[in-house]
Parts: structure tokens; C-alpha cells; sequence
């Protein structure tokens, strides 16, 4: 009977041991899971956000529409803006589509922490770059992703930036429009205007 006894509190005490490992090593994977990374997004210029730019607009969001991309396996979000300035490049519509990563399909939502969201009615500033499979359709995609983004609102421009790496001096914020307008217009780029 005591053996049996025994056998039964070794058993048992294994068992608290395997719980209480499976426990340990759940909590570390959660964890791991849900760390907040240790870098942010990389500052980016005016100067550098131009340079790289095909075209940059200033206008008002018409529309957006979400779509499960089968390819990319993603959600990516069409915008429409209605096109109120041209600032710099070349492009006369009167409207211009660009694409950006997330957004909602049915009950699924992606948001991504450092890429570019609008909403309809927004007054926005976008430094666009023709989207590579999407030449012919003039669908673009926001350089710098969320810093390729200004909301227009009383005469000022801001951006929506969370965590920035490097010297977030070099990025204009909180800036009249006409100071954001004529620095962008006086970047000189060696192969376009």
C-alpha cells in the first residue's frame, strides 16, 4: 500500500513539474509576443521624402475601399483623393488613386503602427511614388510610408509619428503650409523637377 502511495505522490508531483514548465513557457512565448520592438521608424528629411517622390499632391480623400489581397496576403486600402494642388511633378487628373498597407475587410482589421492610414473628408499633403505594377493605372503608394503624409488642418501641417530613430529635428511638423510648400519646391533634384 505504501508503495502504491508513493508511486501515486511521485505520479502526481511530475505532473505539478510538466503544469508548471507548460505554464513558464507560455508566459515567455506571450511575452515575446507582445514586446514592443526596440528600434522606431528611421527620421526622414523633407529634402529626402522629395527626392524620392514622382509626384507630390495636396487634396482631399473622396473614398477609400479595403481588399483582401489573395497575392500579397495582406489587406490593402485604395484611396481616392481629389486633387486640390499639384506642388510638385508632373500629373493634370483631377483625381489620383494610392494604395497603402491595411484596413478593414468584413470583421478583419490590420493596423499597422508606421504606415500611412487616411479617412475620408481628410485634407491631406501625399508624396506619391508610381506603384511598379501600376504604371498604367497611375496608382500610387506614399513614400516614407506614415511620413510621407501630412493632414492640413487651419493653415498647418502635422504629421502623425509615434517613435522616431535618429534626430527627429530633421522632420518638419506642426509647420505652416506655405513654410512646407516652398521647402519642397526648392529641393533641387538632379534628374526631375
Amino acid at each position: 500500500m505504501t508503495l502504491k502511495l508513493n508511486k501515486l505522490r511521485r505520479t502526481r508531483k511530475m505532473k505539478i513539474r510538466g503544469l508548471f514548465v507548460y505554464c513558464m513557457v507560455a508566459v515567455i512565448v506571450a511575452m515575446t509576443l507582445n514586446a514592443a520592438p526596440v528600434h522606431g521608424v528611421v527620421a526622414v528629411s523633407t529634402d529626402d521624402l522629395v527626392m524620392a517622390s514622382d509626384v507630390i499632391l495636396r487634396g482631399v480623400v473622396e473614398q477609400t475601399k479595403s481588399v483582401w489581397d489573395q497575392k500579397a496576403g495582406t489587406i490593402i486600402t485604395r484611396a481616392l483623393l481629389k486633387v486640390t494642388q499639384v506642388i510638385r511633378g508632373n500629373i493634370s487628373a483631377k483625381s489620383v488613386a494610392f494604395e497603402y498597407e491595411g484596413g478593414t475587410v468584413g470583421d478583419l482589421t490590420l493596423q499597422l503602427r508606421d504606415v500611412v492610414s487616411v479617412v475620408k473628408g481628410e485634407d491631406v499633403i501625399v508624396f506619391l511614388k508610381t506603384k511598379a505594377d501600376k504604371v498604367n493605372e497611375s496608382v500610387f503608394l506614399v513614400h516614407g510610408d506614415k511620413q510621407g503624409k501630412y493632414t492640413v488642418k487651419d493653415g498647418i501641417v502635422t504629421k502623425e509619428i509615434d517613435y522616431i530613430e535618429g534626430d527627429p529635428a530633421i522632420i518638419d511638423n506642426n509647420i505652416p503650409i506655405s513654410t512646407l510648400i516652398k521647402k519642397i519646391r526648392g529641393v533641387k533634384k538632379h534628374d526631375k523637377t
